[in-house]
């Protein structure tokens, strides 16, 4: 661990970096954010490439990266997280998390910030005030959160641990890779994970049955999912879009970095998920009802982009009710 004096000339350099951020355009359908060794983030597209450098991001290594409908939260290897304004990249905040950050995701509007040890912090991102703890299991290297279910990966012979978001409480999902996952992803049906030999797995979703395995000719570092495909990342920067049917390559990206971590814009896969908490339900219609009516931007919940929110956004939502695949 640094010391607070160590964290506070962090903080300090970070903050002059503020006022250097490079934006390189608003965010598109299909925008890919990238972070690695070098402390910085960068953002191209997911099908062409061309990442440009958001902003100057951290000191230490970034491990992790998480974003909302309004900013991107970058982890680095030293427990620092880092604000952007996802719009404008201008740098926001900085606060620390308890220890090294492994892995993070977002839910119910709160970051979730695992450690190395298997502590998993709820922290506001607002505040930087740590809400709660939960205990999983040791060597997290991954997490995946959807609607409350909260998946982990573990350095335990590669074995994925399912929890509940708030309450913990983490048992045996699956098993089937030969070390941690570095990264997971899913649809309405499977859970992918692959770790860094190589190996992939696919599990059933409800069951946390080994559906399919196999081996990659790289190590991979980071997985998301785009569309129907898997973009996997190697950590010397190069990104592969996999097709999760059949494993096959179906094109490459170059990064100018080392990749550790890797997002899609905030809501690509899941617009209809309005209050970023993983699934599609209640409170999501409540969002679209306050927005009933003319809309200054085609935005969602203007999920046809009329310039309404009517009952044709309604069925939109309602036809993708439940989790977000």
């Amino acid at each position: 661990m640094r010391t607070s004096h160590s964290r506070r000339t962090t903080a300090l350099a970070l903050i002059a970096l503020g006022s250097a951020v490079t934006f390189v355009g608003p965010v598109g359908a299909t925008d890919l954010y990238l972070a690695g060794t070098i402390g910085e983030v960068y953002v191209g597209d997911s099908e062409t490439g061309g990442f440009q450098p958001l902003a100057g991001a951290c000191l230490g290594s970034i491990q992790a990266l998480a974003m909302d409908d309004s900013y991107i939260y970058a982890g680095d290897n030293i427990g620092g997280i880092i604000t952007f304004d996802l719009t404008t990249g201008e740098f926001l905040n900085l606060f620390f998390a308890p220890d090294s950050i492994t892995a993070m995701v977002m839910h119910d509007g709160d970051l979730l910030v695992s450690e190395v040890s298997g502590n998993i912090h709820r922290i506001d991102p607002s505040t930087g005030v740590v809400e709660s703890t939960l205990v999983g299991p040791e060597g997290i290297e991954a997490m995946l959160v959807l609607g409350n279910d909260l998946f982990v990966s573990s350095a335990l012979e590669g074995i994925v641990f399912k929890g509940d978001a708030v309450a913990g409480n983490f048992e045996y999902f699956g098993c089937g890779c030969s070390g941690p996952a570095q990264g997971m992803a899913s649809d309405a049906e499977s859970l992918y994970a692959a770790d860094g030999f190589g190996q992939y797995v696919r599990y059933d979703l409800a069951t946390g049955l080994l559906m399919d395995e196999g081996f990659l000719p790289f190590a991979i570092s980071a997985m998301v999912r785009d569309g129907d495909d898997l973009l996997l990342s190697e950590s010397n920067g190069t990104i592969h879009r996999i097709d999760p049917v059949t494993w096959q390559e179906l094109g490459t990206l170059i990064s100018p970095i080392a990749v550790e971590a890797m997002q899609l814009a905030a809501g690509v896969s899941c617009p209809w998920d309005l209050d970023n908490t993983g699934d599609v339900g209640i409170n999501d219609f409540l969002v679209l009802l306050a927005a009933w009516g003319p809309v200054p931007t085609p935005d969602p919940p203007d999920f046809d982009g009329d310039g309404s929110v009517t009952i044709t956004d309604f069925l939109e939502l309602l036809a993708h009710w439940g989790a977000c695949p």
